[in-house]
C-alpha cells in the first residue's frame, strides 16, 4: 500500500523547555533546535559565534528509516562569521495533519542589519519514497550599506551535516558505522564531480556553481544516499566547500552589490537520491586531482597502537571501519621512512643538519574528533620507541598537550626523556591527566627533534587513562 503521510509539529513533555519535533503519523522525522551548544561543538562548528544556532536536526527521509541529515542551519552568515542572523524572532507552523506542513522560522542579527524568514515545507514523494525538505531561504537586508563591498559578496545561507559521517577516527567499543567513500556533485558545465571521504581530501577545489537543479549527493550506501538538490537560479549562485573536521557542507551564494538592495532568496530541497542516479553519476565523474600537503602524497594514518605501516593516499577515500587522520610533518627534515622501523620496515623519521625543532604531531585524538566522548578525568600514557643518530641540540622525545581547535595554542608540553647522541631503540613515556581545561577538545600527540642529526619514531601505544 502507497505511503499516505500525514504530517504535525508537535511538542514534547518530560522537560522544562520540550523538544519540538516534525512528525508523520507517530514517527518523528525531524527536530527544530534552539539551544545552548556546548563544547567541543560551539567551538569547532560555529566557531563561538553562535551560542544558541536555531537548526533542523535529525531528518529522516524515508518511512521508517534512520536519520541521515544530522543538522541543517536555519540561519544566515555574513562577512566570515562576523554577522549572522542569529536570533530567533518567531517560529510560525501551517498544514497540521496534512499532508503538506509548513514551518516559518524568523531569524535577525543582534544589530538589525538583515532579518531572514526560513520557510521549510516537508511533503512526501511517492515516487522517490522520501520526505522531501523544501528550503526557501528569504534574507531582506535593512541596512545594504554595512554588506556592500566593492568585490562581490558571498554569503552562507547554510552549513548542513550528516549523521554518522565522518566516520569513526579510531576504534573503539560501540561506535558508529561508517556508511560513504564520495561526495558527489552536479556542476554548471554538466560534469560531475567527485570526493573522496578523507580529511584532508577536502582540499581539492568544491564546485563553483551547479546545473539547474542539481545534486550533491553522499554516496554510496543502498536506499540511503541524502541528497541536496539547488533549485532553479539558486544553483548558478551557489559555490560549496566541504570542512575537513566534519565534512558539513557551506552553502555560499554570490551576490552584486545591487542585488543587496533587494529580496534575496534562495532555494534548495533535501530528498533520498535514487540509487540508480547514484551509480549513474559515479559511472561519469572526472577525474580526482592529486592532493599534495606539504609535499606529501600519502601519508601515515594514526591508531592508538601502531607501527606506522598503514597509510593514506590523500585524494582516495580511506578504507575499513575508520575514516582516520593522518600524521602531519611539521618543519623540515621529515619523512616516512618505509625502508627500516624496529618491527618492521616502518617508522617516521626526522633527519636534518639545522638546529631547532621539527615535529610529526596529531592533533585530532579527544572529544572534538570522533572518538568517544571524554568524561572529566580523562588522561592519556603514550609510549614508543625512539632511535637517534648524532642528534645534537634539545634532543628528540614523545611529548603531549591539551589542544583547542581554531585557537592559538596556549597549553604546555609534557615531554619525555630527551635523548641525545646516538642511541639504539629507546622506550620512551609520557602521561597527562585531567581535569582537562573546559575549552579543550583534544590533546596534540608530538614525535619532537631539537636540533641536528636523524631520528626514527616506531611502535607507538596510545591508551586512554579514566
Amino acid at each position: 500500500m502507497a505511503h499516505r503521510p500525514r504530517f504535525t509539529f508537535r511538542t514534547h513533555g518530560g522537560e522544562c523547555a520540550g523538544q519540538q519535533w516534525v512528525y508523520d503519523g507517530e514517527e518523528p522525522i525531524a527536530r527544530l533546535e534552539h539551544r545552548a551548544i556546548e563544547q567541543p561543538e560551539q567551538e569547532l562548528r560555529y566557531f563561538d559565534g553562535n551560542p544558541r544556532p536555531v537548526n533542523l536536526r535529525d531528518l529522516k527521509l524515508s518511512p521508517g528509516g534512520r536519520p541521515l541529515i544530522a543538522g541543517v542551519q536555519l540561519y544566515w552568515v555574513f562577512q566570515h562569521k562576523a554577522l549572522l542572523t542569529s536570533e530567533l524572532a518567531d517560529v510560525v507552523v501551517e498544514g497540521q495533519e496534512s499532508d503538506c506542513l509548513r514551518m516559518t522560522v524568523v531569524t535577525r542579527d543582534p544589530g538589525g542589519v538583515a532579518t531572514s524568514r526560513r520557510v521549510v515545507t516537508v511533503t512526501y514523494d511517492p515516487v522517490l519514497s522520501s520526505y522531501v525538505y523544501d528550503f526557501a531561504c528569504h534574507l531582506e537586508i535593512h541596512s545594504p550599506e554595512a554588506l556592500d563591498r566593492p568585490e562581490r559578496a558571498r554569503f552562507e545561507y547554510c552549513d548542513p551535516w550528516y549523521v554518522d559521517t565522518p566516520g569513526p577516527t579510531v576504534v573503539f567499543p560501540g561506535m558508529w558505522r561508517k556508511r560513504y567513500l564520495y561526495l558527489l556533485a552536479e556542476e554548471a558545465d554538466g560534469t560531475v564531480w567527485k570526493m573522496p571521504i578523507n580529511h584532508m581530501a577536502t582540499g581539492i577545489p568544491g564546485p563553483k556553481a551547479f546545473q539547474r537543479d542539481g545534486l550533491f549527493v553522499a554516496a554510496f550506501d543502498p536506499g540511503n544516499n541524502p541528497a541536496f538538490q539547488f533549485v532553479g537560479e539558486t544553483a548558478g549562485r551557489t559555490s560549496i566547500g566541504v570542512c575537513n573536521w566534519g565534512y558539513d557542507i557551506h552553502f555560499g551564494g554570490h551576490y552584486a552589490r545591487d542585488e543587496l538592495y533587494g529580496p534575496i532568496c534562495e532555494r534548495f530541497r533535501i530528498l533520498l537520491c535514487p540509487d540508480g542516479k547514484v551509480k549513474e553519476m559515479l559511472e561519469r565523474v572526472r577525474p580526482v586531482p592529486e592532493v599534495e600537503y606539504k609535499g606529501f602524497r600519502e601519508l601515515p594514518v594514526y591508531e592508538r597502537e601502531t607501527s606506522f605501516e598503514k597509510g593514506l593516499r590523500l585524494n582516495e577515500p580511506s578504507h575499513g571501519d575508520t575514516d582516520p587522520w593522518p600524521w602531519h610533518p611539521d618543519g623540515e627534515g621529515l619523512s616516512w621512512d618505509r625502508t627500516s622501523g624496529r618491527s618492521d620496515h616502518f617508522s617516521l623519521k626526522i633527519q636534518k643538519e639545522t638546529p631547532g625543532p621539527s615535529e610529526w604531531f596529531y592533533d585530532r585524538e579527544g572529544d572534538g574528533a570522533w572518538t568517544e566522548p571524554w568524561r572529566p578525568g580523562v588522561g592519556f600514557r603514550v609510549t614508543g620507541y625512539v632511535r637517534t643518530e648524532d642528534v645534537r641540540g634539545r634532543g628528540s622525545c614523545l611529548a603531549l598537550r591539551w589542544g583547542v581547535y581554531n585557537y592559538p595554542e596556549r597549553y604546555p608540553y609534557i615531554c619525555s626523556e630527551k635523548l641525545t647522541g646516538t642511541n639504539d631503540w629507546t622506550r620512551v613515556s609520557v602521561e597527562i591527566r585531567g581535569h582537562h581545561p573546559p575549552d579543550c577538545s583534544g590533546i596534540h600527540i608530538i614525535l619532537r627533534q631539537d636540533g641536528s642529526g636523524a631520528t626514527w619514531f616506531d611502535d607507538l601505544k596510545v591508551e586512554r587513562l579514566q
